[in-house]
């Protein structure tokens, strides 16, 4: 919707948008790293910090690749299909993570 007032006359959107999508998403990265890195650290035992802090950075590597994967099944023909298995995905994940954060949170023993 906001994007549809940044269309050129053939229909094509301003370089400036692709632009701003990636100005946003590192911004949430730059938000979100610190955090992370922090947290896994603090959880993992002394000796396999350096293990964890891999793992943590090879799990979007993993995300990156398994959309790369899925990406191949999009289509015009069924781009509403497509994003409403992804929606309902994303929806499921975050169902999953709020029903076991009770659990992610015991183990934390604590840490902040």
């Amino acid at each position: 919707m906001v994007l549809s007032k940044f269309v050129v006359g053939d229909e094509k959107h301003l370089p400036i948008m692709l632009a701003l999508v990636f100005v946003i998403m590192t911004v949430g990265e730059l938000m979100l790293s610190p955090v992370g890195l922090s947290a896994s650290t603090k959880l993992a035992p002394k000796v396999f910090a350096s293990q964890i802090m891999g793992l943590y950075f090879l799990a979007p590597a993993m995300g990156q690749g398994l959309g790369a994967q899925v990406v191949k099944l999009y289509s015009v023909d069924n781009q509403q299909v497509y994003f409403g298995i992804v929606g309902v995905a994303t929806i499921g994940c975050a169902v999953l993570l709020l029903l076991a954060s009770k659990s992610i949170k015991r183990y934390m023993h604590g840490v902040n």
